[in-house]
């Protein structure tokens, strides 16, 4: 498994590596290489914060747990939740047109 935090702008490579910290330099070798932007799409690390995110907008928005017993409801639950936050999402958007 990868650690993927980030590490800080200024981080700088660690002087006596360990096993924990050696993911780090690797990711801050990295950063230095293709850039913070480009790391972030490389390494995973955007498409976890988006799904992070995610989880954080259902949980605010429908509850911290599920509240059917079964796996089939729960599946139902997680479902229909999703479509709630997917319409909700939907009409918050805005409607723009190309002026040319």
């Amino acid at each position: 498994m990868r650690v993927l935090i980030p590490p800080g702008r200024d981080a700088r490579l660690s002087q006596q590596p360990s096993a924990a910290l050696t993911e780090r330099d690797r990711n801050i070798h990295s950063i230095g290489e293709l850039g913070r932007r480009e790391w972030h799409t490389s390494s995973g690390y955007s498409k976890r914060s988006m799904v992070e995110n995610t989880m954080y907008r259902y949980k605010t928005s429908l509850g911290r747990s599920l509240r059917s017993r079964t796996f089939d409801g729960q599946r139902v639950e997680v479902r229909l939740a999703s479509e709630i936050l997917n319409t909700m999402t939907r009409l918050g958007m805005p409607d723009s047109h190309r002026i040319e």
